[in-house]
């Protein structure tokens, strides 16, 4: 007897269960996993696999946009409680967003990944629904900002967290070295050059908020 086409609510489980599965792959070992892989840890055949992504690299872009959606989830709520005063909001929301940031581990080095993963097969319509969510975030928390926080000029908070954004990912490409590296750092010529990455990100998140405030 031939078994009946999976429904809607089906076909979403098993997506969500092939990126979980992805997710702690990733996550045990630094790497994107295979496809085969993925499929086993889900518990599924390999063929499966390609009924909900067409390549690997449909799958990474999946990953950026689950763990981007929970960044701009939880960002929300952050934003929801800062002070309106501007000198108080921007150390809170630096301090927060670093701790965010620790909760989601793999963002940065995901999103890190992404010029290097895309050079050959790029996944065109992925792509562009990631950076469409990835938009409407930014303008979701962007606008939310501007009516929390006093003296931001409308679509100027949409701007900040752009500019937060790219910042992290500026610094994190700087500091994320190899502990082999960090070692050499260690020597006081050098000592300039040997900086953490989350104490160095709430400082320049605040100092960035500070001015765009006082320019507000």
């Amino acid at each position: 007897m031939a078994r009946s086409a999976l429904t809607e609510e089906e076909r979403f489980s098993r997506r969500a269960a092939l990126l979980d599965a992805a997710q702690r792959l990733y996550s045990d070992r630094g790497t994107l996993p295979t496809v085969l892989d993925i499929a086993r840890a889900a518990g599924m055949a390999k063929g499966a696999v390609y009924l909900w992504f067409r390549t690997k690299d449909e799958i990474f872009v999946a990953l950026l946009d689950a763990n981007f959606g929970t960044l701009i989830t939880r960002l929300l709520s952050v934003i929801e409680t800062l002070d309106p005063l501007p000198s108080m909001a921007a150390r809170s929301f630096a301090a927060k967003y670093v701790k965010l940031l620790g909760e989601i581990p793999d963002i940065l080095p995901l999103a890190s990944m992404r010029a290097s993963i895309f050079k050959e097969n790029l996944p065109i319509e992925s792509l562009s629904q990631f950076n469409r969510n990835l938009g409407a975030g930014l303008s979701e928390a962007g606008e939310l900002l501007d009516r929390r926080v006093g003296n931001l000029l409308p679509g100027q908070g949409t701007d900040l967290l752009f500019h937060t954004w790219t910042l992290t990912i500026g610094l994190w490409q700087t500091l994320d070295l190899p502990e082999s590296l960090r070692k050499i750092l260690d020597a006081p010529a050098l000592s300039i050059l040997h900086r953490r990455f989350h104490t160095e990100l709430e400082t320049a998140v605040t100092q960035l908020w500070r001015g765009a405030m006082s320019r507000g």
